[in-house]
């Protein structure tokens, strides 16, 4: 059985969600699919969790509502 990690699609996010795609896909070629194990932390507090105490992922890292959202 093979798990399919969901492909994290460009947009508008907090410039402090970090992920290990960041990492894993930095200088490949234009046009390759940016893939990652779908785990994501905040690069404020180093945790799942950013300091108003909500979990950081790519969906909810672009709520512009949140208190510690930054563009």
């Amino acid at each position: 059985m093979s798990t399919q990690l969901e492909v994290l699609q460009p947009g508008p996010r907090c410039s402090s969600l970090l992920s290990k795609g960041l990492y894993i896909n930095a200088g490949l070629p234009k046009g390759k699919e940016v893939t990652g194990d779908g785990n994501f932390w905040c690069g404020k507090t180093q945790k799942i969790y950013g300091p108003d105490d909500r979990i950081c992922d790519g969906d909810r890292c672009t709520d512009a509502t949140r208190s510690c959202y930054e563009e």
